[in-house]
């Protein structure tokens, strides 16, 4: 009984947390949130010997909100890249991570910037967004 308050605590302050962030949630946002979901559960899963499902939860809760935030980062660099038409970078100095956003073309009313993610001096991903252009 205890494990299942502990998953429905985790579940209602993941679903919460996301609620307080602003704009709308992209694809990307659920794809990033997806991923390091499951790689978290995982990774808790592993070092939780004593309750493995426990480890799984908290892993996959906080694994979700760190691949949400990454995708939020991602698409703010890349508005504003599109809106001041010119390179945006935001750094991390604590984890060492790099967002980079370079507009590439320009059409009507919209820009398509190409988003770099960078740990330490390794890129880790790649993208292109198509973002409104002001």
């Amino acid at each position: 009984m205890k494990g299942v308050g502990l998953v429905l605590a985790v579940v209602l302050f993941t679903m919460s947390a996301a609620a307080c962030v602003p704009g709308p949630t992209t694809q990307q946002h659920l794809e990033s949130a997806t991923w390091l979901g499951v790689v978290g559960a995982g990774v808790g899963a592993l070092i939780d010997n004593k309750n493995p499902w426990r480890g799984a939860v908290i892993g996959g809760a906080i694994g979700s909100l760190a691949g949400y935030g990454i995708a939020e980062v991602s698409q703010r660099a890349a508005e504003e890249a599109g809106r001041r038409r010119q390179t945006v970078t935001y750094h991390n100095p604590s984890t060492n991570e790099w967002v980079q956003a370079d507009p590439v073309s320009y059409q009507g009313q919209t820009a398509t910037v190409r988003t770099r993610t960078y740990q330490g001096n390794q890129m880790t991903n790649e993208r292109y967004m198509t973002v409104p252009a002001y």
